[in-house]
């Protein structure tokens, strides 16, 4: 169990030392806050110098004048801690905030942020949008999800909590460390994403699923509970005035600045102009499931699950909001992620998820053995009885809930699985699916980044047997996946968290994407027929960046 944290006092009164600065720039030393393209001074709305307690400020701030004593108590109270210590504190500070669109407010304020995320989940309706960063936590290689735990249990360990928080408003307790994980370690050439970034958050909003508005009006009219929170690291010799200005700053930014109408954003139109390259080529593709068949017949392992690239290359750069907002519209019943970071958005809207833990039940979801959709009733249903009776898939399929069963029952008393699978249909292709749940033991320890770390990837992604599947994926598959197949989600301080894995995705750098799909191969797979299958399951990120 988590450390109880400090909470600050209800009101401190402020020095006149937390007059706004002269601009928005952070320091160089945290350069998550600082804007990430150019923006006129004028449009942003600085944080004004305080008036009395009770008096209106001059100007909308997103932060009232009682607030700001409150965080800057909870600042100064990390500070004394860190001084105690001799090492950094974690300082954590929240308010209710009324939010009616969290894309809303991702798509304007992450153009002023060099890293952000947003996530909608499918499963409890919740979302997340975050923006900055307090704390990197980083990992490399094969030991990559391990070290980003040590790290989190490490930040937590003595937090310092401060504000008014409603957990009723979102899943989740307190900070959060959010981000994701690469397939796998990289290689000598690296990639374009880290093997594993976690962060914590300058600015985090959460909200459960939106309140349903009255006949005829639109979801985002009515305002849905939302919990903001401020997060810092403050070394022993921080400065808490300092970082409660920036802080403040952020939030202002984040939640009250509009772009200028005559800013030059990109758009992607309709049918736009792009080259696209499949990597590898589609009948070299085509050879390498022949090679996994013959492997596989061969007795070397008894599924492997095999990717590939569709890079695409337009005039100008991708409209990411706009691809996020097709993805929810085109996708219902799945989970929509972005993730901003050094330039580049990996984004996705995935049907699975790896691992939920809330309350100490852990959730689990076995996705695997797939069919495309019919183009009429009659052959959608003649498909989805391809999928519930074939033994091929109906095997592949045990063979993923049997590894979740064993993952989960290392540290839960009870492990239970649906019976029998059911389909879930999709836009372009169907599943078959089965939910896998357990409650923890009540002296298990496992947090959601323990299951991470024992189920990432599971066959449905990588193979099985694990080591041989993956030894021969890294010999033979010649793709850098990055962060497609890996994993993408939050924890709390309190072991809770949501992971989903990162299919049906992209990584766009600037006018270039880079589109993922694959397929499980067994031994009778046929080329013609897989490489089918990876067309379908791009169809919706196509669609999303409009290059169809």
């Amino acid at each position: 169990m988590a450390t109880p944290s400090l909470t600050a006092p209800d009101s401190l009164t402020a020095p006149d030392s937390l007059t706004a600065p002269d601009s928005l720039t952070a320091p160089a030393a945290d350069p998550a806050i600082a804007p990430a393209v150019a923006v006129p001074a004028a449009t942003l709305p600085l944080t004004p110098p305080l008036g009395a307690p009770g008096e209106p400020a001059p100007y909308d701030r997103a932060l009232d004048h009682r607030d700001l004593e409150s965080l800057l108590a909870t600042l100064r109270l990390a500070s004394d801690r860190a001084r105690h210590t001799g090492r950094p504190t974690l300082a954590s500070w929240a308010k209710p905030l009324p939010l009616h669109c969290a894309v809303d407010i991702w798509q304007r304020a992450r153009l002023l942020t060099t890293r952000s995320l947003l996530w909608q989940s499918a499963w409890d309706g919740g979302s997340v949008v975050a923006f900055g960063s307090a704390h990197d936590l980083d990992g490399h290689g094969s030991d990559r999800v391990e070290s980003v735990r040590g790290g989190w249990a490490e930040l937590v360990r003595d937090p310092v909590c401060g504000g008014a928080a409603d957990p009723s408003t979102a899943s989740g307790v307190g900070p959060l460390a959010i981000g994701g994980f690469a397939f796998a370690a990289a290689g000598p050439a690296g990639s374009r994403l880290p093997d594993a970034l976690m962060w914590v958050p300058a600015l985090q909003i959460r909200s459960l699923a939106p309140a349903p508005g009255a006949a005829g009006t639109p979801v985002t009219e009515v305002p849905t509970p939302a919990e903001l929170r401020l997060n810092a690291t403050l070394s022993p010799d921080g400065d808490p005035e300092q970082t409660a200005k920036e802080l403040a700053a952020l939030a202002d930014t984040c939640l009250l600045w509009e772009p200028d109408p005559a800013w030059d954003l990109p758009t992607a139109p309709a049918g736009r102009a792009h080259t696209a390259v499949e990597l590898p080529a589609a009948e070299d593709w085509k050879e390498l499931v022949r090679r996994a068949t013959d492997r596989i017949r061969a007795g070397g392992f008894e599924k492997v699950v095999l990717a590939r690239e569709l890079r695409v290359t337009a005039a100008t750069p991708f409209d990411v909001p706009g691809a996020v907002r097709r993805l929810r519209a085109a996708n219902p019943g799945t989970t929509v992620f972005a993730v901003d970071h050094d330039g580049c958005t990996f984004l996705g809207a995935t049907p699975e998820y790896l691992v939920r833990v809330e309350d100490r039940t852990v959730h689990a979801l076995g996705l695997a053995g797939t069919t495309p959709r019919g183009a009429t009733p009659e052959q959608d249903e003649a498909h989805e009885r391809e999928l519930v009776d074939s033994p091929k898939i109906q095997h592949e399929h045990d063979v993923v809930v049997q590894m979740l069963r064993d993952a989960l029952g290392d540290s839960c008393a009870d492990v239970d699985a649906e019976t029998p699978p059911r389909v879930v249909k999709l836009a372009n292709v169907q599943h078959l699916s089965t939910k896998v749940h357990g409650r923890l033991a009540e002296d298990s320890p496992a947090g959601i980044l323990d299951f991470v770390e024992r189920l990432h990837p599971t066959p449905a992604l990588g193979g099985h047997p694990r080591e041989a599947a993956l030894s021969w994926l890294a010999d033979n598959e010649g793709l850098d996946r990055s962060w497609y197949a890996g994993a993408v989600g939050w924890a709390d301080r309190t072991g809770q968290g949501q992971f989903a894995v990162a299919i049906r995705s992209a990584l766009l750098d600037g006018p270039t994407a880079s589109l993922y799909a694959g397929c499980g191969l067994v031994a009778d797979s046929d080329p013609e027929a897989e490489y089918a299958e990876t067309c379908a399951k791009l169809r919706p990120m196509v669609h999303a960046l409009a290059i169809e």
